[in-house]
């Protein structure tokens, strides 16, 4: 039961026990996860988010759709709020659509196009897995373990075949539909995706990545839940679009970061070089969507809440030095800087007081050390300690 205490909506969509029990319930699994609740009401949300989404996606004959499925962690947020029926009508009539049918284990994708035709993308079984384990997960189901911290996949130009740390795999090809793979990237480990079109993607810890394995519509698309640098392989003809919950980047071949992890109330988004244009979808309080063109050496941030945004000129490498095993921050939160060493780490540290969160938190963070190398830099900046807990959880208290 402890390990749901720490599992967002996502997680719990990928959880084979919760799935059951949402679909088919026993009293037995009905005592377990009211149970659950009875202990955990803070995770009442999440379970309430998870289960709205599967219930939309549920039914085989009336398959929803929704203006875009990147828009769904959103739109499903704030339905949770007020759950009317009416809302769900709403959705079904947008027009251009990327949704993920769950039904039997399966999900399967439906692009809607402004004329009417539709295109189907199927990834077979979706696998039970530990929230521990990265692993690409193929077109027909199968699922390939990347045990290594750091892993490398590389991708043939036509898609059929990709190197996973040194290992050849063949992809069947099947005709009428467009291959879809997905990387699951846990916390603790990242990897490095070579695409089929030469464009480069670094995942970073606890992040996702959706994409075909051969780009053949008009535009090069995938999806991100996370973070990852972008070095997109540059091509006039088909833009590369990066879609997120509340944003998506649109470009032709450029070099970019950006952070869209569930849990953040913020996106961010940098640009080392080349341009690019940021779309949000007009989702917050301002109800509004607006585009940002970007330049280099430029952050834009986006807050989920209301739809605003901010940008300014930044120092790029203390923004995407985590790629390089390298952690830099200028008078940052120093609660900021520890949930991304929590990310890298797979590890969990709590703060004995909130006060210490606001601190201010200068320097460079190696992060090839172990975590309490990385805690005993930070304590030589900032006024704290650290202690460990037999669980492995790690404590930080005022010195």
């Amino acid at each position: 039961m402890e390990k749901y205490r720490d599992y967002t909506a996502v997680d719990f969509l990928n959880d084979e026990s919760f799935l059951r029990w949402i679909s088919e319930p026993t009293q037995k699994e009905n005592d377990f996860w009211n149970n659950f609740l009875r202990i955990h009401p803070y995770k009442k949300d999440d379970i309430k988010e998870a289960t709205l989404v599967f219930k939309l996606f549920y039914s085989r004959e009336n398959k929803l759709a929704l203006n875009e499925q990147y828009d769904l962690w959103k739109k499903i947020q704030d339905e949770a709020k007020n759950s009317k029926r009416t809302v769900f009508l709403k959705l079904a009539k947008y027009a251009a659509i990327l949704v993920l049918v769950f039904f039997s284990g399966a999900v399967t994708y439906y692009l809607y196009k402004d004329g009417g035709q539709q295109y189907q993308y199927e990834l077979a079984e979706t696998p039970q897995t530990t929230k521990d384990e990265a692993m690409i997960v193929l077109s027909d189901g199968s699922q390939i373990s990347l045990e290594k911290q750091m892993s490398q996949i590389s991708y043939s130009q036509n898609g059929q075949q990709l190197i996973v740390n040194n290992d050849t795999i063949n992809q069947k090809t099947t005709t009428g539909s467009e291959l879809i793979n997905k990387v699951i990237i846990p916390y603790g480990k990242k990897s490095m995706i070579m695409l089929s079109d030469g464009t480069k993607v670094w995942l970073n810890a606890g992040s996702q990545l959706i994409y075909p394995s051969v780009f053949s519509e008009k535009t090069r698309q995938v999806m991100l839940v996370g973070e990852a640098f972008f070095d997109v392989a540059k091509n006039t003809e088909k833009p590369f679009v990066v879609r997120t919950t509340e944003v998506s980047i649109h470009v032709l071949g450029t070099r970019f970061d950006i952070s869209a992890y569930p849990e953040d109330k913020l996106i961010q988004t940098v640009l080392v070089e080349g341009k690019v244009n940021l779309m949000y979808s007009g989702k917050g309080i301002l109800n509004r969507e607006y585009s940002v063109e970007m330049r280099p050496n430029q952050m834009v941030v986006v807050n989920k809440s209301t739809g605003e945004s901010r940008s300014q000129t930044v120092d790029i490498s203390k923004f995407v030095s985590w790629k390089d095993g390298m952690l830099e921050f200028e008078k940052v939160d120093l609660v900021r800087a520890l949930k991304q060493v929590e990310r890298y780490y797979n590890i969990r540290i709590q703060l004995t007081d909130p006060l210490i969160g606001s601190f201010k938190l200068s320097g460079k963070l190696d992060l090839k050390e172990e975590p309490e190398e990385v805690l005993n830099v930070i304590k030589l900046t900032v006024p704290i300690d650290w202690q460990k807990k037999s669980n492995g959880d790690f404590i930080i208290i005022n010195k």
